[in-house]
């Protein structure tokens, strides 16, 4: 998906203040009308998306629906292989 990069919100990957998880994957974060939304995937459909009032609020939904989706799919699903292996190689796991 192609986000235009002025609607894109910079983030601090590094900050020790971010949940591990948003550190790690470093999901696109950005703005819409009034509502912060947080991706990773190639798209909304089958990404992982998230959403809310602040960057903080979209950031706390991506994480509900990033663990969501990791107890609900099966191998076929290529972004949770991607999370999952990205979290592997990194020795932590949060399913």
């Amino acid at each position: 998906m192609k986000i235009a990069a002025e609607k894109i919100v910079p983030i601090d990957f590094d900050s020790e203040e971010l949940p591990y998880e948003i550190r790690e994957l470093r999901p696109v974060v950005f703005k819409e009308e009034t509502s912060y939304w947080c991706l990773l995937g190639p798209d909304v459909e089958t990404g992982i998306l998230g959403n809310g009032e602040t960057v903080s609020d979209a950031f706390e939904d991506w994480l509900k629906m990033l663990r969501k989706r990791l107890k609900s799919t099966d191998d076929r699903d290529e972004v949770a292989n991607f999370i999952r292996d990205s979290l592997t190689a990194s020795n932590r796991k949060i399913w």
